[in-house]
C-alpha cells in the first residue's frame, strides 16, 4: 500500500527562463516516500519463528516468518492416507474379483475395526492422564500459593522479631528459630515452583497426546470405513459405474493432497520483493489469522516525491521530464528522478502554507519517481527538486 501522509511542501518560485544559471534552479520541496507492502499470513496459526527485524534487507522468496504447521502436516499425510487407499481400490476394481481378494477384503475389514478399538481405548487412557496431570498442576498450585502466603507471613514475623530482638524482648534463640522458619518457608517455596513447572509440562504433554490419539480415532475410523466399502465392492463386482466412481474418488483424494501440501507449505510466510522491513507487528508466539500482516516492508525500487506547483505553472512541466533531487543528509549532491504523474485536477494549498495568499492559491499534485540513490535516501527526508538543464524549457 502507498503511504498516505502529507508530506511538508514549500512552494518556491518557479524561474524557467532562457539561460538560467544552475544557482537559479526552480525548486519544490516536499518530503521523500515509499511504496510499503504488508508482508501477510496466508494460513492461521502461532507464530514459532521470526526471521528477520526491522531495518533488515530481505530478498524476493525470502523466509520472513514460520507458523506452526504441526496440525497442516498431518492432513497432508491424512490426505496421502486417502489417496493411497482411492489408488488400490482403483488398481484392484481394475484387475476384478478374486477369492483371494475377498478373504484379504474381510480380514482388513477385522484389522480395521479392531485397529478402532484399540485407538478409542487409547484415547480414553490418554484423557484419563490429560485429566490426572491437571489435577495435579491443579493441586501443585494451590500449595504453592499456600506456601507464598506462609513465606509471607514468617517474612513479616521475622521483621517484628528482629526488632523485638534488638529492644531486647526477646531472646537470641527465639530470634534464630525465626530465621530458620523463613529459610524453611522460602526452601519450600522454590521447591513447589519447581514442581508447578513440572505438573505443567506433564499436563502439556497429556493434552498434546489426548489430541493426537482422538485424531487417530478418526483416521482408524475412516480406514474400517473404506475397508468395509472394498469388501462390498469385492463381494458385488466391479460394474463400470463402480470404476468410474472409483476413478473420481482417486481423483478427488489426489486434489485434497495438493491442496494440504500447498496449505503446509504457507506456513513458510515469505517476502514478496526485494526491500527493507519498515515495521514487525506480530511477536513470536503470537497467534494470527489468515491475512494478518506480520511485517511491513518498503520496495527497494518505489521511492517517490510528491510536490505541488501553482496553476500558473502547470504548463511548464510534463510527464517524463527529468528532475534533480537533493536532500540535506547528502550536501553538494543530487540524485536523478522523472515527473512520472501530474495530477488532472486541482486543489487548494494545503493548509499548513503559512500566508493568507498562499493559501487561496490552486496547485496540482505533481509525483516524482526517484532513479538514484535509492541505496541511500530513506522515506521520510524532506527533499528539494530542481529541473535539470537539460529539462529545462526555453
Amino acid at each position: 500500500m502507498f503511504s498516505r501522509s502529507l508530506p511538508i511542501i514549500t512552494l518556491l518560485s518557479f524561474l524557467l527562463v532562457t539561460g538560467c544559471s544552475p544557482d537559479s534552479d526552480w525548486a519544490m520541496s516536499g518530503t521523500i516516500e515509499a511504496d510499503e507492502l504488508p508482508i501477510a499470513a496466508e494460513t492461521g496459526g502461532k507464530v514459532i519463528t521470526l526471521l528477520t527485524d526491522e531495518g533488515a534487507p530481505v530478498k524476493q522468496g525470502q523466509i520472513v516468518a514460520k507458523i506452526d504447521d504441526s496440525t497442516l502436516r498431518l492432513q497432508v499425510d491424512e490426505a496421502r492416507a486417502y489417496l493411497d487407499q482411492a489408488a488400490a481400490k482403483l488398481e484392484e476394481a481394475k484387475a476384478g474379483t478374486r477369492d483371494q481378494s475377498l478373504r484379504q477384503g474381510a480380514a482388513q475389514v477385522q484389522q480395521a475395526e479392531a485397529n478402532v478399538a484399540q485407538t478409542q481405548a487409547r484415547s480414553r487412557q490418554a484423557k484419563a492422564n490429560y485429566q490426572r496431570a491437571e489435577e495435579q498442576l491443579q493441586q501443585a498450585t494451590a500449595q504453592l500459593e499456600g506456601a507464598k502466603r506462609s513465606l509471607a507471613y514468617q517474612q513479616a514475623r521475622q521483621d517484628e522479631i528482629t526488632r523485638l530482638y534488638q529492644d531486647g524482648a526477646v531472646t537470641k534463640r527465639d530470634y534464630e528459630a525465626q530465621q530458620e522458619a523463613v529459610s524453611q518457608a522460602r526452601t519450600q517455596v522454590e521447591q513447589l515452583t519447581a514442581q508447578v513447572s513440572a505438573a505443567r509440562s506433564q499436563a502439556d504433554s497429556a493434552k498434546s497426546e489426548m489430541d493426537a490419539a482422538q485424531a487417530q480415532i478418526g483416521m482408524a475410523r475412516s480406514q474400517a470405513s473404506d475397508a468395509a466399502a472394498r469388501l462390498d465392492l469385492l463381494q458385488e463386482g466391479s460394474t463400470s459405474y463402480t470404476l468410474k466412481a472409483l476413478l473420481a474418488a482417486e481423483t478427488q483424494a489426489r486434489a485434497r493432497l495438493g491442496i494440504a501440501e500447498l496449505q503446509a507449505e504457507q506456513a513458510n510466510i515469505a517476502a514478496p520483493h526485494d526491500g527493507v522491513i519498515l515495521r514487525r507487528n506480530v511477536s513470536q508466539g503470537e497467534v494470527v489469522k489468515p491475512g494478518s500482516a506480520l511485517f511491513t516492508m518498503m520496495k527497494n525500487d518505489s521511492l517517490k516525491l510528491k510536490v505541488y506547483i501553482p496553476e500558473a505553472d502547470l504548463g511548464k512541466l510534463k510527464a517524463g521530464q527529468p528532475v534533480e533531487v537533493a536532500v540535506d543528509a547528502y550536501p553538494g549532491e543530487r540524485f536523478g528522478g522523472t515527473i512520472s504523474f501530474i495530477s488532472d485536477k486541482a486543489e487548494f494549498t494545503p493548509k499548513h502554507i503559512e500566508t493568507r495568499d498562499e493559501r487561496t492559491k490552486m496547485v496540482f499534485a505533481v509525483t516524482i519517481t526517484l532513479k538514484d540513490g535509492l541505496d541511500r535516501l530513506k522515506p521520510g527526508m524532506p527533499a528539494d527538486v530542481f529541473l535539470t538543464e537539460g529539462g529545462r524549457e526555453k
